[in-house]
């Protein structure tokens, strides 16, 4: 993997590295629209195929949706055990809160009684362990855009077999607790750029963008770098690292 300086730099060092950034912070910042956020899943898969130093552009803009709606329907599924019980208690924590209102308007003698502890209890312990599993989700949709991505083809991301075994290996996970990392670190940094930026209106929020943008240029190049190639063997999961045993 290319040194901390080197890796930083990248995207500075490619042709057309300007407008890309400039098309990908607009995107960014108008991610509500849905639309853009299509583009940006295309665009995430175009970097996952391209060869080390280069820096995809924002063309062929049919083949960016489609690729980014098949990316997107990945990073959906895997995200379905979390989603579950965070609607599930949201949804029970939304009707205890109803509840309450309710009796506090028309009775107010009665609010201890008008909400179920126990049903409150459910809703809140639901939403926070859907909460809890949305990084282990991110990590397995990471892996699993990432076999399409290298193979063309849908089918590989639900592959579980292959998908699991790379899902449990030490060097994938470690591949993306260092591009989280660098993810995290272009989030903080938007943040206080944000907050410095807050009197230029229009243009700070564009510079917000660009950051988040250059960030994940970043992230996915260390991501590129550190993770065990398609098709290579993996190396074992904790639990056989830690025993000694021979990797799977």
């Amino acid at each position: 993997m290319r040194d901390l300086d080197s890796t930083l730099r990248w995207p500075l060092e490619t042709d057309g590295w300007a407008h890309t950034v400039l098309v990908g912070a607009l995107l960014v910042a108008t991610v509500p629209l849905v639309v853009p956020g299509v583009l940006l899943a295309g665009y995430a898969v175009r970097l996952l195929r391209a060869e080390a130093g280069s820096l995809p552009a924002f063309t062929d803009l049919q083949s960016l949706t489609r690729t980014g709606l098949r990316a997107t329907g990945v990073v959906a599924a895997y995200h379905l055990p979390a989603a579950a019980p965070i609607a599930a208690g949201a949804a029970g924590l939304t009707s205890a809160y109803a509840g309450w209102r309710t009796a506090l308007l028309v009775r107010p003698t009665s609010v201890l009684g008008a909400v179920d502890p126990t049903s409150l209890t459910a809703a809140a312990v639901a939403a926070v362990a859907g909460m809890a599993l949305l990084p282990v989700c991110g990590y397995a949709a990471t892996v699993a855009v990432t076999a399409y991505a290298t193979s063309d083809d849908v089918a590989e991301a639900f592959a579980f077999g292959r998908i699991g075994r790379r899902v449990r290996s030490m060097a994938t996970l470690r591949a993306w607790l260092r591009a989280s990392l660098v993810a995290v670190g272009a989030g903080v940094c938007a943040a206080v750029l944000g907050t410095v930026a807050t009197a230029v209106p229009g243009v700070g929020a564009l510079l917000v963008a660009a950051v988040q943008f250059y960030g994940g240029l970043v992230a996915a190049a260390v991501w590129n770098a550190a993770r065990p190639a398609e098709g290579a063997t993996v190396d074992a999961p904790c639990a056989a690292e830690s025993t000694g045993a021979d990797p799977a």
